[in-house]
């Protein structure tokens, strides 16, 4: 099935019991359990969840531990059933053109941030916003370092996994990969909601983007590399910016 689209995979009949496993398994990975799970040590250390807005390092911890709770859930969930990360599209066939295409969406992305921005400044100007609290945590090179390994790490490779294996799912299970989508992408942007309304709707148009060009070429290292390179330079220009302008 090289080349072929995700979408495009045949359906097969599946029991009500299929369909109910897959969709445990879909919330098991939604982020919920293993944003607990994370969470769990620095409550016990602090004492509540509010110390993570506070420090860049923490922030940063937290998502990567997140992320790696998540991806060992989906690693145990796929050697149950027999499959594999290939089967979710970790394949390096076509990787020029992929990491080519993934490039030349970063300009999309910032556009389509831009776009965003101005949209709430006129429309909804009470949610508009040009401060993020998750990034305003970095306060020296260390913490920017330190946020864009995290960002690369539970950003690039965690959430684009993570879309990938619920896509996956829907297409087999639970009514196709494009209702997954769009199921997907609104889920995505609330669980950025703590960023703001904004930035939560800018999140959402940007995991249907990473997943309609997962879907159309059947394979991760495209939505990867354009997801792993806007967050860091995202990162990046808002640093030195609030360097220049500070």
């Amino acid at each position: 099935m090289e080349g072929s689209p995700i979408y495009s995979y045949r359906f097969e009949k599946r029991s009500w019991a299929d369909r109910l496993f897959a969709f445990l398994e879909v919330l098991g990975l939604a982020g919920i359990l293993s944003g607990l799970v994370a969470a769990l040590p620095f409550s016990l250390h602090a004492g509540n969840h509010a110390i993570l807005l506070k420090d860049a390092r923490l922030i940063a911890c937290f998502l990567l531990l997140e992320a790696s709770v998540t991806l060992l859930l989906m690693l145990l969930i796929l050697r149950l059933h027999r499959e594999s990360l290939a089967d979710l599209g970790w394949n390096w066939d076509h990787w020029i053109s992929d990491l080519l295409l993934g490039v030349s969406l970063v300009p999309i992305l910032f556009l389509v941030s831009l776009l965003v921005a101005l949209g709430f400044k006129v429309l909804l100007p009470n949610y508009y916003t040009d401060r993020n609290p998750l990034i305003e945590s970095i306060q020296s090179p260390g913490d920017l370092a330190l946020f864009i390994v995290a960002a690369l790490f539970a950003g690039g490779v965690k959430e684009e996994l993570q879309r990938a294996f619920v896509l996956v799912r829907f297409r087999d299970y639970l009514g196709g990969a494009k209702l997954g989508l769009v199921i997907w992408s609104v889920a995505f942007g609330a669980g950025h909601y703590l960023q703001g309304v904004q930035n939560a709707v800018a999140a959402g148009l940007f995991g249907l983007l990473f997943g309609a060009v997962y879907l159309a070429r059947g394979s991760l290292v495209a939505p990867m590399v354009a997801h792993g390179a806007y967050d860091s330079l995202a990162l990046l220009a808002y640093w030195f910016l609030r360097r220049v302008s500070g």
